[in-house]
C-alpha cells in the first residue's frame, strides 16, 4: 500500500513537473479574471500576491517567445488560442480589426452576460453604428466637452478628502462611485445595485457553464430608467443623442462607460500615487507644474506635459486591460510565413508588450519622460490599444486623472503644509500587479 502510494506520488510529480507551463497559465489566467477585469476582488488580489510573482503573465510570455517564436499556442480557458509575440503581427492584428480579426470567442463569452451589444464585442455594420456612438458619447481624441463640469465634479468631492489624515482604498473606490455617477448619469447618487452587477458577473464560471446568468433586473431598470429620461450633461444624453431612439444599443454601451471609470479611480489613481510618493523628485516636479498655474482652466490642466506622461507610464507598468482576444473571420497568412484558418483564436498579452525589452529601455522602471507624441501612437504602447478599436475614452480617461492629481494637490496642500507618506516599492523593478486594495496613504504636516 505504501508503495502504490509512492508511486502515485511520484507520478502527480512527474505530471506536474512536464506541465508546469501549462499549469503556469492555468493559474494565472484564472487569477487574472478572479482578481477583477470587471471590479477589483481584494480576497484574490491577496491569493495572487502570495501565489504569484509573475502577475501579468510577463515572464511566463518572455520564456515562451524565446522558446517557441511569433505565435505560441496554448488552451485559455478551454479554447486553443496563439499567444501573438511579435509587434510587427501585433499591429497586424490592431489595424485590422475589428473586421479581419473579430472579437475573440473568449473576449465574447465573458461580456455576453450584460452587455453582448457592445461596441468592443461587435464587428461590421453594427460595430461602425456602436463605435460611432461612442465616439460622440466620449469625443474621442480631444478634451471632452463637459471637461469643465468634471473638473468642478471632481473639486466637489475632494474638498470632503480636505481634514483626512489617511487614505485607503474605500477612499477610492466612493470616489470612483460618485463620478461615475456624476459623468455618466449626471446624478448625485447611483444605487450599488449597479456596481454590484459587475461583481457577479466578474466569474470564470462563465467560460465552463453554458447556462451562466445574472441577475440583471435591478440593474437593468435603473440603466433605463436614465435611458427613458436622460439628464443633461450625461453620458447617457449624448449617447441618446445619436441612437435614433434605439434605447437597447445605449443600455449596451453604457457598461463600459461605468467599470472603466470606477477602475481608474480604484486602480489606476492610487497607483500613479503610490509611485509618485517613491519617486520623490519626480513628484516634485509635479507639484511644481500643478502650483505653476494659478486658477487654472480645464484647457490648463488637460495640458500639464509632465503629469500627463507619469499618467501613461503608470498604465504602461500596470495597464488594467491584460488581454486583447481576437477571432479570424477568414484564412489569412502573415508575411507568406504563417498561414491561419478561419476561426483560428489569437490573444495579445499587453503588460508583456508593454515591458518589452526590444522598444522600451529599462522596461521595468518608472520613467515618465520616455514617452512623447510619437510613442503614444506606437504598437507597443498599447495601454489604450491601437488602431480602429483603440479605446475611445483614452483622453478623457487621462483627462480625469489629471484633475483628480491637480485638484487633489492643491486642496490637500501638498508640498506647502503636507507631505504624503507611502509604503516603499523597489523602485528598480516595478511589480507586474501593484495591489490597489493594500495602497495606502498618510499625510504629514511638513
Amino acid at each position: 500500500m505504501i508503495t502504490e502510494i509512492i508511486l502515485v506520488l511520484i507520478v502527480l510529480m512527474l505530471l506536474i513537473y512536464f506541465n508546469r507551463e501549462n499549469l503556469k497559465l492555468i493559474i494565472l489566467t484564472h487569477l487574472i479574471v478572479l482578481r477583477g477585469i470587471l471590479a477589483p476582488n481584494c480576497f484574490w488580489y491577496k491569493i495572487s500576491d502570495l501565489i504569484l510573482s509573475d502577475g501579468s503573465g510577463i515572464n511566463l510570455y518572455n520564456t515562451n517567445k524565446q522558446n517557441y517564436g511569433d505565435f505560441v499556442m496554448k488552451n485559455i480557458f478551454g479554447t486553443n488560442t496563439f499567444i501573438v509575440t511579435n509587434n510587427k503581427y501585433v499591429r497586424i492584428i490592431l489595424d485590422n480589426s475589428p473586421n479581419l480579426f473579430s472579437v475573440g470567442k473568449q473576449k465574447k463569452t465573458f461580456f455576453k452576460s450584460f452587455m453582448a451589444k457592445n461596441v468592443g464585442v461587435s464587428t461590421g455594420c453594427p460595430w461602425k453604428k456602436r463605435r460611432y456612438m461612442n465616439e460622440i458619447a466620449l469625443e474621442t481624441d480631444k478634451l471632452h466637452i463637459y471637461s469643465e463640469k468634471y473638473n468642478l465634479d471632481m473639486a466637489k468631492q475632494l474638498v470632503k478628502w480636505k481634514s483626512k489624515s489617511k487614505l485607503t482604498y474605500n477612499d477610492f473606490n466612493k470616489l470612483g462611485k460618485k463620478m461615475v455617477a456624476k459623468i455618466v448619469f449626471n446624478a448625485n447618487h447611483i444605487d450599488d445595485a449597479v456596481f454590484k452587477l459587475f461583481s457577479e458577473a466578474n466569474s470564470v464560471e462563465v467560460f465552463y457553464n453554458p447556462y451562466f446568468k445574472i441577475n440583471t433586473k435591478e440593474y437593468s431598470n435603473i440603466l433605463y430608467k436614465h435611458i427613458d429620461n436622460p439628464n443633461k450633461y450625461s453620458l447617457i444624453e449624448r449617447c441618446m443623442s445619436v441612437a435614433d431612439g434605439d434605447k437597447e444599443e445605449v443600455f449596451h454601451q453604457i457598461p463600459h462607460f461605468i467599470f472603466p471609470t470606477v477602475g481608474l479611480f480604484i486602480s489606476t489613481i492610487p497607483r500613479l500615487l503610490l509611485l509618485l510618493c517613491n519617486h520623490k523628485q519626480l513628484f516634485d516636479k509635479i507639484i511644481a507644474e500643478v502650483y505653476s498655474i494659478d486658477d487654472a482652466s480645464h484647457n490648463d490642466i488637460y495640458k500639464l506635459p509632465f503629469l500627463r506622461k507619469c499618467i501613461l507610464e503608470t498604465l504602461r507598468l500596470n495597464n488594467p486591460v491584460i488581454t486583447t482576444f481576437r477571432t479570424l473571420t477568414e484564412d489569412y497568412t502573415f508575411d507568406s510565413k504563417y498561414s491561419f484558418k478561419k476561426g483560428t483564436q489569437f490573444i495579445i498579452l499587453n503588460n508583456p508588450v508593454l515591458r518589452e525589452t526590444e522598444f522600451f529601455e529599462h522596461p521595468n522602471r518608472f520613467i515618465p519622460s520616455r514617452w512623447t507624441p510619437e510613442m503614444e501612437k506606437s504598437y507597443y504602447a498599447i495601454s489604450f490599444n491601437q488602431g480602429p478599436q483603440r479605446c475611445p475614452g483614452k483622453e478623457l480617461a487621462i483627462y480625469l486623472a489629471q484633475i483628480f492629481m491637480y485638484n487633489f494637490i492643491k486642496i490637500k496642500n501638498i508640498g506647502t503644509e503636507y507631505n504624503i507618506v507611502s509604503d516603499k516599492l523597489n523602485i528598480n523593478n516595478i511589480k507586474q500587479v501593484i495591489n490597489p486594495c493594500t495602497i495606502k496613504f498618510e499625510f504629514m504636516k511638513i
